[in-house]
């Protein structure tokens, strides 16, 4: 597979000459995630290390792993943000800009400007997309969507069989037996 598509299994994200859409919007975060998956076939391959080790950088490659890493911590997940003060700070550079914008273009070999959907929420925000990151972030963002889902059924669930036991408990049986009053009163106790 290319290194510069998203895996196969969703429909890739298009790329229209300049332009392109990012497959996750401001507010998709993966902030509470300690890890990522590094595909390291992938990067050990890649065009980007064998240039970077071709033109004797090697520390791009470092600088571009704490880029990634930094990515994932943003808004949206997996993007970074198109300013050489801040992306100097996430790299590691502090506010040494000559040192930064002389590493910048091989650190972020791959990345460009990415349009998010809902940018009128952040305007001046302006991001940039690695399309194997956005693959990532993507798929990542969608196991949390669903773990979030579980866990919000699962605390549903939960109240559900409280509310039960307690219409059990004060001899009202009948109403312990209909799911529509357990719902009805489980979701009135959550709203508040």
């Amino acid at each position: 597979m290319p290194h510069d598509r998203l895996p196969e299994t969703e429909p890739p994200t298009e790329i229209l000459g300049d332009f392109w859409e990012y497959p996750l919007a401001f507010g998709d975060t993966l902030s509470s995630h300690e890890w990522v998956p590094l595909h390291i076939n992938r990067l050990l391959t890649s065009r980007f290390v064998a240039r970077a080790l071709a033109e004797n950088r090697r520390a791009d490659i470092g600088t571009a792993l704490l880029l990634w890493c930094e990515a994932f911590r943003q808004d949206p997940a997996g993007t970074l943000p198109d300013d050489d003060l801040e992306l100097a700070r996430l790299a590691g550079y502090g506010a040494d800009l000559e040192s930064w914008r002389a590493a910048r273009e091989g650190a972020l070999y791959g990345w460009r400007e990415t349009h998010i959907s809902n940018q009128e929420e952040a305007p001046g925000n302006r991001r940039l997309g690695h399309v194997m990151i956005a693959g990532i972030a993507r798929d990542m963002h969608r196991r949390k969507r669903g773990r979030d889902q579980a866990r919000t059924e699962g605390s549903k669930a939960m109240a559900r069989t409280r509310v039960r036991r307690k219409l059990v408990e004060i001899k009202c049986g009948r109403a312990a037996e209909s799911p529509d009053v357990v719902n009805e009163i489980a979701e009135w106790l959550g709203q508040r």
